[in-house]
């Protein structure tokens, strides 16, 4: 449901003298609006209406309406042609075989009434008229009168743009510049053109013709610019130069740019930030509502700024923080706008970096420490490091240390905007950051741009009564860190600065001089921006507001909640009726208090303005009877919606929405209070990388510990996970360190027999064997010597695990998947490579039960027939193991997908043995397309990568000695950098070298491998 569709008809009149443009105008206008815009038809007509009869046209308009009607579609009515006035507000559009002289609804069409009697009942989301046509004035009153009650009871928007005046429409001139507009864009507009912003240019364009617009919000006429921003009709071609332009934040810089006023302050820090662009890091510093964001929306987007001497370009890409935005998000944004704006930066993603590295290392820090270059720079701008979760901004200040610290990004530079007094600044990390302060508006400053956006109607009799009134508001509002608010991003200010001068805009006629004289506080004034948004609605509609709301709230600041998630949240509360059309009619009474990103399309995002006015905002939900928690259990419910539904029907969650879930649904059940539906979603949200993983659990750890305490099952899984994964992503010694101590707080809050402390006394001793086998292994003792030690490794993991065995027995039954987790275990350590066949057996007779308490699919199944394939390889059966790996792998293909490790694994040993049956060239084919895979899912430094190599290495051997001692002195130098020298595949690598160059003679090569 929803969208935008489009009519657009372009008409002579046979009865009057031929006007020759309106064709033409009318299919160019439709061609910008579908190619740029993505209009679609209203009617099953492609293109431009062109030349209809009466009969015609009444049946296009009635079409157009009945089809976005049913699709709760945004819809556009353009006209290009004749138009006449007969009487009192009723203005007429001709048809072909329309009558010139008092032409009625039968013989043409009605603009007002026609349109009127649509709109009633109609269930659009918004309308848009463009008129192009003679003496069409008579429309715009007409439209004023006739349509305000109608769009007033059903909450409709609606933005009409004519070429107002009493006579001809002068050869198109109205239509002729909005197409030459889209073409070219308007430097001081945002990321789309609303019809309001196409006044100007007409007006300067067309000296014989007067453009007015009116806007319709819930009924509320104005004739100012703003309205819906949903109601857009193409992307400002003057923005392509952004960094930000068609991504998320556009809207946002949108809203933080609208009435714009440039102090003399603001001017300097300008020019500050752009002289001491020698500082590798330089970062904005501000109490709330100073204008940091806005700053940082103007460096984006400079030409909002005469005089400022820089070009789009110098902000090469920008992130705008909220509490939502996770590592993952940041680096998707990130990659995608420097892919776009850095040459070379997408070919220099594609070469995948270490495993143990994270995504923003492998997307975004890899590639830009490949692209130095004399004379480069690339400016990253990061607004709100305040506003992360603990654990999500302790990754990012790491990387934004890295990337203006270490050497090989002296190319890269970083702008921060930070909350002054929450500790961001004074990070050790970042000492030595660059500190631009930045002061917040005065009073004189604020009260100028009210008067100066309300000029029109707001005179009050007593200017420097305004000015004291607003002094006095500052200064209710703290603006720093305090004892009273001793965490990151949770100001108690209900707002301050910029944001106060653009509420009270929004509320300045619902102010008197008494009020203001007896000082009214910021919080009423909040109040009466809802209030008034309760009484322009309809009834039926203001009982959503509450919910609306809190729902917003509980989603945080910023344009962060995606549409189809509010809307599935919304329905939590209401029955029925809660779809976009009532959000958006909703939200744009709310006007300041709401920001949306990618406004009136399926991609929507909306969310509260300012962290300042969640506190404000959250009371007045609550006494409209909806409580923070409920709200949080709203969005909870309609995650687990799109999850279930994508599972159900086979779908992918959309990209928004993934993201939103990663970065803030874990948040929204441990705040509902459902620390086990958290714990569940994260272990939905894992990956086949570790490293992600690692991050992501090391991300949401404080959140636990905050939200449930630290002795809490939940905060112990964290715990878990968090070291399971980091042994995964190869820091082995760690990950032991860290499940050991797990274990002791699981001994003593859960006990010695819960299921979770058996699991992780499991985990602990694989964990810690391969560790231990591994430093035995890099041991440059006697032979002799690291045998002893891997063996003693080996003996304390199997005593371990005999141990667990029994006591799982005991607790959990022997058909339990935790013992049968234990018995698999137990044969890895204990199988001896001189008894294949006993080995082999050992894992049947697991495989046997696994098969029955789990099932044939289970990633365990799966796994042990694998492991008895390799144990009927070493013991000589190589066809049957082949046979054996090949069934397997269709099972994995079907079950886990191409990319899962698993599937790789299985790939390889079929490779491996082709190798060993002594069918070089197919296992070198295999193995070579392996590598490609491997390297794009685990990275080009991962050990399975480079075992996968040395097996390519070793196979090529017997083929082509030259080509085979090159890529082992290739493999050899990555081995050396990435498991040391002494690594066992490190020597393995240099002896074939060593044996390859004894083969080819002592004149063949200049290498020398030893080291």
């Amino acid at each position: 449901m929803g969208g935008r569709l489009a009519l657009v008809v372009g008409s002579e009149c046979a009865a009057l003298p031929r006007l020759g443009f309106p064709g033409e105008l009318a299919t160019e206008l439709y061609a910008n609006l579908s190619a740029a815009g993505g209009w679609q038809p209203a009617t099953a007509h492609r293109g431009p209406v062109l030349d209809p009869t009466a009969d015609e046209l009444t049946e296009a308009v009635n079409d157009a309406f009945a089809a976005a009607s049913e699709q709760r579609a945004t819809l556009l009515i353009g006209f290009v042609g004749h138009g006449v006035a007969t009487a009192g507000e009723d203005f007429f559009l001709l048809a072909r075989d329309s009558p010139p002289v008092f032409p009625n609804s039968r013989t043409a069409f009605h603009l007002t009434q026609g349109i009127r009697e649509l709109l009633n009942g109609s269930m659009l989301d918004g309308l848009i008229v463009l008129i192009d046509a003679c003496e069409s004035g008579e429309g715009v009153q007409g439209a004023a009168r006739r349509w305000t009650d109608l769009l007033t009871r059903s909450s409709g928007r609606m933005e009409l743009l004519v070429a107002a005046g009493e006579g001809p429409a002068y050869a198109g001139c109205f239509t002729r510049t909005m197409v030459e507009t889209f073409t070219g864009g308007l430097p001081l507009r945002g990321e789309n053109l609303l019809p309001s912003d196409l006044v100007e240019p007409i007006g300067n364009t067309c000296q014989r013709q007067q453009p007015q617009h009116l806007s319709f919000t819930s009924g509320a006429l104005s004739t100012t610019a703003g309205g819906d921003p949903g109601l857009w009709l193409v992307p400002n071609a003057a923005r392509r130069r952004d960094a930000i332009t068609g991504r998320p934040a556009a809207g946002f810089v949108d809203q933080l740019t609208r009435r714009l006023l440039l102090t003399d302050v603001i001017r300097e820090r300008l020019a500050e930030i752009v002289e001491t662009g020698g500082h590798r890091l330089r970062a904005v510093v501000g109490p709330a509502g100073s204008g940091k964001s806005t700053l940082m929306a103007m460096l984006i987007r400079p030409s909002l700024v005469d005089g400022l001497a820089i070009a789009p370009e110098y902000v090469t890409a920008a992130v705008f923080l909220t509490v939502g935005s996770s590592l993952e998000s940041v680096t998707v944004e990130l990659s995608a706008q420097l892919s776009h704006r850095v040459p070379g930066f997408r070919d220099a993603a594609h070469v995948v970096d270490e495993s143990e590295l994270d995504v923003f290392d492998i997307e975004v820090q890899r590639p830009l420490a490949r692209l130095r270059a004399p004379g480069r720079r690339i400016t990253i701008v990061f607004d709100g490091m305040d506003q992360l979760e603990a654990g999500t901004r302790e990754h990012l200040v790491r990387h934004v240390a890295e990337l203006t610290r270490v050497d090989e990004f002296t190319h890269v530079r970083v702008i921060l905007g930070v909350r002054a007094g929450t500790g961001v600044a004074e990070l050790p990390e970042l000492a030595h950051l660059h500190r631009i302060e930045l002061l917040p508006p005065s009073a004189e400053d604020i009260a100028a741009m009210v008067l100066e956006s309300t000029r029109h109607q707001l005179e009050p009799t007593d200017p420097q009564l305004w000015v004291r009134w607003i002094d006095a508001l500052l200064a209710e509002t703290p603006t720093s860190f305090s004892a009273e608010t001793p965490t990151f991003g949770h100001s108690r200010a209900v707002t301050g600065g910029w944001l106060l001068a653009r509420l009270l805009i929004e509320v300045h006629s619902s102010i008197t001089d008494e009020e203001i004289a007896a000082g009214v506080g910021l919080e009423t004034l909040v109040l009466y921006r809802v209030h008034g948004a309760s009484r322009a609605v309809d009834p039926d509609i203001a009982v959503a507001l509450g919910p609306l709301l809190a729902i917003l709230v509980a989603a945080g600041a910023g344009p962060v909640l995606p549409m189809e998630l509010l809307e599935s949240a919304l329905a939590q509360f209401i029955v029925s009726g809660s779809d976009a059309t009532l959000i958006r009619d909703l939200v744009v009474e709310l006007g300041v208090l709401v920001t949306r990103s990618r406004a009136g399309t399926a991609r929507e995002s909306l969310g509260i303005t300012h962290a300042a006015l969640l506190p404000t905002l959250a009371a007045e939900a609550e006494r409209l009877g909806w409580e923070s928690a409920e709200a949080n259990g709203a969005i909870a419910a309609a995650i687990g919606i799109a999850i279930e539904s994508a599972v159900a029907n086979g779908t992918q969650i959309s990209q928004q929405v993934t993201e939103y879930i990663r970065g803030s649904g874990t948040r929204h059940y441990l705040e509902y209070g459902d620390a086990d539906s958290a714990k569940e979603l994260l272990l939905g949200l894992e990956t086949v990388r570790p490293a992600t993983n690692r991050d992501m659990y090391a991300a949401w750890l404080p959140s636990f510990t905050e939200a449930c305490g630290p002795d809490h099952p939940g905060t112990l899984f964290v715990r878990h996970q968090l070291a399971f994964w980091r042994g995964r992503s190869g820091d082995m010694r760690r990950a032991v360190a860290e499940l050991d101590a797990v274990l002791t707080d699981e001994l003593r809050v859960l006990g010695p027999d819960d299921p979770r402390t058996l699991t992780t006394r499991l985990n602990l001793t694989n964990v810690r064997g391969r560790h231990d086998v591994a430093e035995a292994a890099h041991n440059p003792r006697s032979l002799v010597g690291l045998d002893d030690t891997a063996a003693r490794a080996i003996a304390r993991a199997v005593a371990e695990l005999e141990q667990l065995l029994t006591d799982q027995v005991r607790v959990l039954g022997a058909d339990h998947p935790d013992t049968l987790n234990t018995r698999y275990s137990l044969i890895y350590w204990s199988s001896e490579s001189d008894e294949p066949a006993r080995a082999a057996a050992e894992y049947e007779r697991i495989l046997h039960d696994q098969t029955s308490v789990l099932g044939p699919d289970h990633p365990d199944t799966l796994n042990t027939r694998h492991s008895i394939a390799y144990w009927h390889g070493e013991n000589g059966e190589i066809p049957r193991a082949i046979a054996e790996l090949e069934r397997l792998l269709a099972d994995q293909l079907r079950i886990l997908g191409p990319d899962d490790p698993n599937t790789l694994a299985t790939r390889h040993s079929i490779a491996y043995w082709h190798g060993e049956s002594g069918d070089f060239d197919r296992a070198i084919a295999e193995f070579e397309q392996l590598a490609i895979d491997r390297e794009r899912i685990l990275g080009a430094d991962h050990v399975d990568t480079l075992t996968t190599r040395s097996n390519i290495a070793a196979n090529r051997g017997g083929q082509n000695m030259n080509r085979a001692r090159t890529e082992n002195e290739q493999l050899l130098a990555d081995q050396e950098r990435i498991l040391g020298s002494d690594h066992p595949d490190t020597r393995t690598t240099r002896n074939r070298i060593l044996f390859l160059q004894q083969q080819l003679g002592p004149d063949s090569s200049e290498s020398n491998p030893s080291h």
